[in-house]
């Protein structure tokens, strides 16, 4: 807080760093789970690759995995595809959600362009043009600038 503010207010520069302090966190947090998908991906590759060493690997909860043997390989190796998939699936929700904060800022944004581009078309720029500039006018009225 800075000197000047009173208590229970924040400074702006108080605002803009916990605005950085949020952004890094939402990053770091985003870099955990792909660290972390990572290496589940590394953990379950291998596995995935010796089940299907024995041929496709069907769908989990299919009937044509219902019926493989109960020692066959393939038939882990369905759970392990699946959970995979639901890794994937899971971290793509929670990078969504860690991403609202930047796509609302981005929104805002874009909106601002928006309206100036509008404001600065609607002014008549030719008339602006032909009109005395400051200097124009402080030399007329006899100030030197």
């Amino acid at each position: 807080m800075s000197a000047r503010s009173r208590p229970g207010e924040r400074a702006a520069g108080d605002l803009a760093g916990s605005r950085i302090e949020s952004q890094s966190t939402a990053e770091d947090a985003i870099s955990a789970l792909i660290a972390r998908d990572g290496s589940i991906a590394d953990y379950l590759g291998p596995k995935i690759a010796q089940c299907e060493a024995r041929g496709s690997i069907p769908q989990l909860g299919t009937a044509e995995w219902e019926h493989l043997d109960g020692g066959d390989p393939r038939k882990v190796g369905a759970v392990f595809v699946a959970a995979r998939e639901w890794t994937t699936i899971t971290s793509l929700r929670r990078w969504k959600v860690l991403d609202e904060p930047r796509q609302a800022e981005t929104e805002r944004l874009t909106t601002q362009r928006e309206a100036s581009h509008a404001v600065s078309t609607a002014l008549d720029w030719t008339k602006q043009a032909g009109r005395p500039s400051f200097a124009v006018l402080q030399r007329r009225r006899g100030v030197i600038v």
